[in-house]
């Protein structure tokens, strides 16, 4: 069976503009820097994630965790671990996820760095080798794959509409 997983290299060119971001970023506000930070793990995330990538995502994540750990221990050179943990790592609902506290015109908002992990990895169901999606025979099957929550790839639509179009 093959495997197909992300390049070595793309993964450690994440790891070092992730690690960029967040050296370059030290003094900015952390809202500013989970939002750098999120783009370009989403954007990475979202890519890979039909790819046996769970192993890279893992690798990723404890690096950005490790950055952003070493980072705040020199900006808050003075404080303690238990103070870091409760200030940065703790969410009402869940627990070590990178969280900073942010003022916008609506008020108090928590910004959370994304982890890779959370996205999750989206497997595509294969399509029937002799399956032709012009075929009559066939419009059922391509009908109920559309349907599925699994291998939704086209956006839903209901029975009466399929009908409609190839009617």
């Amino acid at each position: 069976m093959l495997h197909i997983t992300p390049a070595k290299e793309g993964v450690l060119a994440l790891i070092r503009k992730a690690g960029e971001l967040i050296r370059t970023h030290v003094s900015a506000p952390m809202p500013y820097l989970i939002k750098k930070l999120n783009e370009t793990l989403r954007g990475w995330g979202n890519y890979h994630r039909h790819v046996v990538a769970s192993e890279a995502f893992s690798r990723i994540d404890t690096y950005v965790y490790e950055e952003l750990w070493r980072m705040l221990r020199r900006r808050h050179s003075k404080k303690s671990r238990k103070w870091l943990a409760r200030k940065y790592w703790l969410t009402p609902e869940r627990k070590w996820v990178f969280t900073a506290t942010g003022i916008t015109k609506k008020g108090k908002r928590l910004y959370q760095v994304v982890r890779l992990g959370a996205i999750g990895i989206r497997r595509y169901i294969k399509v029937k080798a002799d399956a032709n999606p012009y075929l009559r025979e066939y419009a059922f099957y391509f009908w109920r794959r559309r349907q599925d929550k699994e291998s939704r790839l086209f956006p839903a639509m209901s029975a009466r509409e399929y009908r409609a179009m190839t009617a």
